[in-house]
């Protein structure tokens, strides 16, 4: 008897248990599917973009069912462009239009069984596209060793600015062709300018064309140019000089004891933490390693309470050129360290000062005798705490000044040239910093007159 109730409970049980799988295989759900297409969505509102249309729509009403979002154009050259987004949008932005002329874009639902909707379709004009507009406001000028070029991009949006310039290919052949190691990457709507080098100072053909992600590209503007003389300054050259007297000493110096000169009541050069750390290894040609270090002087130094303590943030070195220089640009390769850059005893703030032999009191009257070539700020990172690649690298390795645009002190003469230099160190990334750490300055300009 026992036997028939359990063979009756077993035959119960495996009728559950189909009746149970009827949407499900081994526990896992079936997706049902539909062969009914969706209804067409409802288009709100239409809203102009440089290049794009933002299109604002409504989803039909009791169909839970729709996946997402699709909208579609062709552009001009003959290309279908598609831009997607789910059921949880309420807009979509079409991108990668040229021109202002009237567009058509197609709007279809597609649901999770694949159906799509019919079209709803809608006509608008974009906004000149940031290709265009870039192109329209392109600005070239001749600079030191090449040309400057500036743009406008008010939205930051990615597009590459190409370089074309003329090349004999084969002999007797002259063609207009673009160099890819100059092309322009941005997506910086603060910093829309660069410098395009390495070209002689000699007339020369250039041309620059617009392209973006979406395959657009720009007519070529075309310009004739005579980039100024550059060449990167010889710094085997360069000597460290004494007169302002400068001290080897491995720590902090009291300000009142050392820093000025009794004599002249000028300041004196700083103090550098011994002869491997002088003056001298700014200009040695090592960018890597640990190089330049000294130290600010500091006032009440011998107080025991270092909150009576005050740093003296201006800091000198002067160096004969044995040349007379006109600088277009330096770049300040720091110590290679993550813990230097844009942080601690790195340079953020200097100045430049120069003179020539004609000035016969230059080394007992500064700065009234000398000419300020320029004062200069190196830049920030968006978050210093959390630096992207690019900006490790561009400190590290491009941290350059251009000697007139990146000129901040309205009262320098920056296209003057000099013979002696005095740098005036005026401010670390770290302002409690006791010191302040360079590997190399290198220089470039155009040379005069050798000594």
């Amino acid at each position: 008897m026992n036997r028939y109730i359990q063979t009756f409970l077993m035959t119960i049980m495996s009728l559950l248990l189909l009746t149970t799988c009827v949407d499900s295989y081994m526990g896992i759900e079936q997706v049902k599917t539909s062969s009914v297409k969706p209804e067409k969505l409802t288009v709100n509102e239409i809203i102009p973009k440089s290049g794009a249309l933002e299109i604002h729509f409504t989803l039909p009403k009791g169909n839970p069912h729709i996946a997402q979002v699709v909208a579609t154009y062709t552009n001009k050259r003959g290309k279908n462009m598609e831009f997607k987004v789910s059921r949880y949008s309420a807009h979509i932005l079409v991108e990668g239009f040229t021109g202002t002329d009237e567009v058509s874009v197609e709007l279809k639902c597609i649901d999770t069984s694949g159906n799509e909707s019919d079209a709803t379709v809608v006509k608008a004009s974009p906004l000149l596209s940031p290709v265009e507009i870039a192109l329209n406001t392109l600005y070239v000028e001749p600079a030191f060793g090449g040309v400057k070029v500036e743009w406008q991009n008010a939205n930051a949006n990615p597009f590459i600015i190409h370089v074309l310039t003329e090349d004999s290919l084969q002999k007797g052949v002259v063609s207009f062709v673009e160099d890819p190691t100059k092309a322009i990457y941005t997506s910086d709507s603060v910093n829309t300018f660069a410098y395009i080098r390495q070209y002689p100072s000699i007339e020369k053909k250039f041309g620059f064309t617009v392209s973006d992600k979406w395959g657009n590209r720009t007519d070529t503007m075309e310009q004739f140019l005579t980039p100024y003389k550059e060449e990167e300054i010889d710094y085997t050259r360069i000597k460290a000089i004494t007169f302002f007297n400068p001290t080897y000493y491995a720590g902090s110096r009291d300000y009142d004891t050392y820093a000025i000169n009794p004599a002249t009541g000028i300041q004196n050069d700083g103090n550098a933490h011994g002869a491997n750390f002088a003056h001298q290894t700014v200009f040695n040609g090592n960018r890597t390693g640990n190089q330049f270090l000294g130290y600010k002087f500091v006032k009440n130094l011998s107080n025991p309470d270092p909150a009576n303590r005050e740093i003296v943030h201006d800091y000198y070195l002067t160096f004969d050129l044995n040349m007379n220089v006109r600088l277009s640009r330096v770049i300040m390769y720091p110590r290679t360290g993550l813990v230097y850059t844009y942080k601690r005893s790195s340079p953020k703030r200097f100045r430049i000062w120069g003179t020539n032999d004609a000035n016969n009191q230059k080394w007992v009257k500064f700065p009234e005798t000398w000419t300020l070539i320029g004062e200069y700020v190196g830049r920030m990172p968006v978050d210093p705490e959390n630096l992207t690649q690019e900006e490790r690298d561009y400190f590290n390795q491009n941290h350059e000044f251009t000697i007139s645009e990146g000129n901040v002190n309205p009262n320098a003469k920056p296209t003057e040239s000099f013979r002696y230099m005095r740098l005036q160190l005026m401010e670390s990334y770290n302002r409690n910093e006791a010191f302040y750490t360079i590997n190399e300055l290198r220089m470039f300009g155009d040379v005069i007159e050798y000594y």
